[in-house]
């Protein structure tokens, strides 16, 4: 087993330099005039190889879209867990990007997946953590959070009965591994790193007080998981976690819903597809949580690059809150002949132009308008 403890133990004053030398230096955009923190995703090949404290802050790992609109990473390590060395070495980024005054005008945090429940652990934290340091809490506007794994996921719980028990299907074990990166038959439970956290019932243990940050969320339904490389992994992991999913996150914890249900959309009143019609959406919402946008069409990974994937629709709309939300839209009705029984009717809502472009796109032009 690898020693984590060279992982926890993070100096102080070494990282701080690090990070600093690390921070973009020249301004490359912002969103409606707020700078840009980063915050990525699981790297499974952090529970194969754990990085060193250098690798991690040197890290890109969200898309090229979003990194050249960023000013700053939060990043951290799958091998640790949340409460351990992620907030460890995040509060450490931070505090280099307080002394510098990066957020002093406010900053807007873009997550991705896991980087959900490392924002929310920080952002409950970060101001005990800084007054104690002598320094100013980051002025967080709202976060941008994509695919969202803040509530968990039903892959994770997988992984953990699989790698620790030898009554777990095989197909299941081998799609959560595929995943994960793993072989779960070899795997000891307590090398899971952060997947540990990624249970639905400990993901919703973590930072669960509310907080006056607003949380924009957008959730996706497709499943396209060619970057795992095994087209047979979507089918089998689909099986595995209820309700709609993108694959790897259910639409309980991309939504923002306040109860893990399996739930098949984030409202009540429109599918994934932008159908306008009766949907078992969320009961409640998590405090400050808001499903802005979804797509039947785009996946867990590319739900964050800048790649079109098909319509988009929307839940809430033409609000503010730390940013204007007003997206441009338009509906569509379908009828039909009284013979054409094969054609679907009704009215759709769709995004303007997200025929045409990316879902990243489309959210930060219209957060820039």
């Amino acid at each position: 087993m690898y020693n984590k403890n060279k992982i926890y133990h993070i100096a102080t004053v070494a990282a701080t330099l690090l990070t600093a030398a690390f921070v973009p230096t020249i301004a490359s955009a912002q969103i409606a005039g707020h700078n840009v923190i980063l915050v990525h995703g699981f790297v499974k090949e952090d529970l194969l190889k754990p990085p060193t404290t250098a690798e991690i802050l040197s890290r890109r790992k969200m898309s090229p879209y979003w990194q050249d609109r960023a000013e700053g990473y939060l990043n951290w390590s799958g091998a640790d867990r949340i409460e351990g060395g992620i907030a460890r070495i995040v509060f450490e980024q931070a505090k280099a990007y307080s002394a510098q005054g990066l957020c002093d005008k406010g900053c807007v945090l873009v997550t991705h997946s896991t980087g959900d429940l490392v924002a929310r652990y920080f952002m409950q934290n970060q101001a005990n953590w800084m007054r104690n340091a002598g320094l100013k809490p980051l002025n967080i506007i709202a976060t941008l959070d994509y695919a969202g794994a803040g509530g968990g996921t039903d892959l994770a719980d997988v992984a953990v009965a699989a790698a620790n028990s030898e009554f777990v299907p095989e197909p299941m074990k081998w799609a959560a591994g595929m995943v994960l990166g793993l072989d779960l038959d070899v795997t000891d439970y307590k090398d899971l790193g952060v997947v540990l956290d990624l249970q639905t019932s400990v993901s919703r243990s973590h930072a669960m007080a509310p907080n006056s940050v607003p949380r924009l969320r957008f959730s996706a339904s497709g499943g396209d998981l060619a970057e795992i490389g095994m087209g047979q992994v979507r089918t089998i992991t689909k099986t595995m976690i209820r309700g709609a999913d993108d694959t790897v996150v259910p639409a309980h914890s991309s939504c923002g819903a306040s109860a893990p249900n399996a739930i098949e959309s984030c409202s009540s009143k429109v599918t994934y597809s932008g159908k306008r019609t009766a949907a078992y959406g969320p009961s409640g919402l998590l405090n400050n949580h808001f499903p802005v946008l979804m797509a039947a069409n785009y996946d867990h990974f590319n739900i964050v690059k800048d790649e079109q994937h098909g319509l988009v629709t929307y839940v809430l709309n033409n609000f503010m809150s730390g940013l204007g939300v007003d997206f441009q839209t338009y509906t569509q009705t379908l009828t039909r002949n009284w013979w054409e029984l094969w054609k679907e009717v009704g009215t759709w809502q769709y995004v303007k132009d997200s025929d045409k472009k990316s879902f990243s796109s489309l959210i930060y032009e219209t957060f820039n308008n």
